[in-house]
């Protein structure tokens, strides 16, 4: 890949490359943001279906020069910009940010309605070690328009409130032959994402980029760049649908009174044959109802669908988010997973909703034929728990999932 072209401070030239097997364009921009200039080198191939936005770690510098060459240590053993053309030939786009202290809010906004003037697909901010809390400051102020996931590379130790606060999908990448990582400690602090996933590398040599080969993964490129590649082929598509694009169906509640359970759907079809009696007891709708997103959107978590088989419930639980989902599975291995993404709520930051969404309570019938109900009216839940349920959930009011 050779470099083909510069931009100055919004000044644009035309260029044209051809990198191995595909077309690929370089070029070092300086553009003109909120807060003074922002200097990035930018890494395109033909048609990019997602975009990587990556900072440096150490001192945050990497020295681009209009060259597209690196002065500092922490550019030129960058592991995302060793790995450039890797990723330019996998279809991803990569943005290289000069100095993490032009990377505020308000100028990463800015850079990112920039690139998507040219190339509207999901972005990916990307730490790397101290620059991590960058990445994750970033992923949590932005605003959910910004349609993006972030991975932290050999992060240091951040705050757990900062963590908490992100909802946006998650990569955790250490190398396990790295004593200065905090990988654990972060990937355990991610607690309302709605996708995470810690991997774990090992191998390379740590006698590169001054003894912390190890910790910038160095010689064992081909599975870091699988190992980004992988988490992110698996959740781009849940970045790109933005807010508002889609409108939210309705969950109907329905009760049977022979079985004393609860039941709730938003598909038609189910209702369709609940309120035709087709079953072997009878359901009644309840009249109580919420909304939810039938498909993914920025900023929501699927919620997941089981049957409990008889003997054990004959009903349904609905989990919240992947962590929630897997280890249902794991702890109760005969309940029948039927829909991994039956349907798509935001889920609540120590129990507390966002603006503009309803809690959604759980209560659990804590009997043999285990039962659960969801409802966003707490007297409701509060009238279960007198009956003898067992309310579920998050923070001091207990809640589970937030409904639109």
């Amino acid at each position: 890949m050779k470099l083909i072209g510069v931009y100055l401070l919004g000044a644009v030239s035309a260029f044209a490359a051809v990198a191995a097997g595909a077309a690929v364009t370089s070029t070092v921009v300086d553009l003109a943001v909120p807060n003074g200039t922002l200097r990035y080198l930018d890494v395109r191939p033909d048609t990019p279906y997602a975009m990587l936005i990556a900072f440096a770690g150490g001192q945050g510098y990497m020295g681009i020069q209009s060259d597209g060459t690196f002065t500092t240590i922490q550019g030129r053993c960058s592991a995302v910009g060793r790995n450039r053309q890797a990723f330019a030939d996998h279809g991803y786009e990569v943005v290289l940010v000069d100095d993490v202290a032009t990377a505020s809010t308000p100028n990463m906004q800015a850079l990112i309605d920039h690139l998507r003037q040219r190339t509207d697909v999901p972005v990916w901010v990307v730490g790397m070690s101290s620059s991590t809390e960058l990445a994750a400051e970033l992923a949590a102020s932005l605003p959910a328009s910004a349609r993006l996931g972030a991975a932290f590379l050999s992060p240091i130790t951040l705050v757990p409130a900062l963590l908490a606060t992100i909802r946006r999908p998650s990569l955790v990448l250490i190398n396990a032959n790295d004593a200065d990582q905090s990988g654990s400690q972060v990937y355990a602090a991610l607690t309302a994402v709605p996708a995470k996933r810690l991997t774990i590398l090992s191998g390379g040599t740590n006698a590169a980029c001054n003894g912390i080969g190890y910790h910038v993964f160095y010689g064992i490129e081909a599975a870091f760049v699988d190992a980004i590649t992988g988490f992110v082929d698996a959740y781009n598509d849940t970045l790109t649908t933005g807010p508002g694009s889609a409108a939210p169906a309705t969950v109907v509640e329905y009760y049977n009174a022979a079985l004393d359970h609860y039941f709730v759907t938003w598909q038609p079809a189910e209702q369709a044959n609940l309120d035709a009696g087709n079953t072997p007891t009878r359901w009644n709708r309840t009249g109580q109802t919420f909304k939810v997103f039938t498909t993914a959107q920025t900023g929501t978590s699927p919620v997941c669908r089981y049957y409990i088989p008889p003997g054990l419930g004959d009903s349904h639980f609905f989990g919240r988010g992947m962590i929630e989902c897997d280890a249902t599975g794991q702890k109760n291995p005969t309940f029948v997973l039927e829909e991994p993404n039956f349907m798509f709520v935001t889920l609540p930051t120590a129990g507390v909703c966002p603006p503009g969404t309803t809690s959604i309570y759980r209560a659990f019938s804590n009997r043999t034929d285990a039962n659960h109900r969801y409802m966003t009216d707490r007297a409701i839940r509060s009238q279960m728990v007198a009956a003898g349920w067992l309310a579920e959930g998050d923070g001091p009011d207990l809640v589970v999932m937030c409904a639109q």
